[in-house]
């Protein structure tokens, strides 16, 4: 069940430890998409940041993944950046995958979204941006 507030500050807290692996779904090769500005933002942060995009072989240097389920663990954060279809796949991936903690960007949700994450097994955020968050709390 979602619970934003509590989600919130959970994300909070892994957002100060800097072993905290991000898989970032939507990571785009576009620099200017927030897949990719996302991608870039939270690595030069320190976090390990795992691209995942079905479309693409590398990012940023980086090994990019096709789903969830080939993220290695472990996989602390999932942070959301694609449309609200793709997104409630998205959700399923991460309730089959185990993750504790997904973070809805903005634009990646719709009430439909919000609804089945609500139902989903993990923790929410959805009224947020990660790159703000990890900006305040490093401050």
């Amino acid at each position: 069940m979602t619970r934003t507030a509590n989600a919130l500050e959970d994300a909070r807290a892994l957002l100060r430890d800097k072993k905290t692996r991000i898989a970032v779904v939507g990571a785009s090769n576009d620099p200017r998409k927030y897949g990719n500005i996302i991608l870039n933002d939270l690595a030069a942060r320190g976090y390990d940041v795992l691209p995942v995009n079905l479309h693409e072989t590398a990012i940023a240097g980086r090994r990019v993944y096709r789903t969830l389920a080939d993220v290695p663990a472990p996989v602390d954060l999932v942070d959301v950046v694609t449309p609200p279809d793709v997104t409630l796949t998205i959700l399923r991936d991460a309730e089959a995958a185990g993750i504790g903690l997904v973070w809805l960007q903005p634009g990646s949700f719709d009430a439909e979204v919000l609804a089945a994450a609500a139902a989903a097994p993990f923790r929410t955020v959805h009224d947020a941006c990660v790159m703000v968050e990890a900006r305040r709390v490093a401050t």
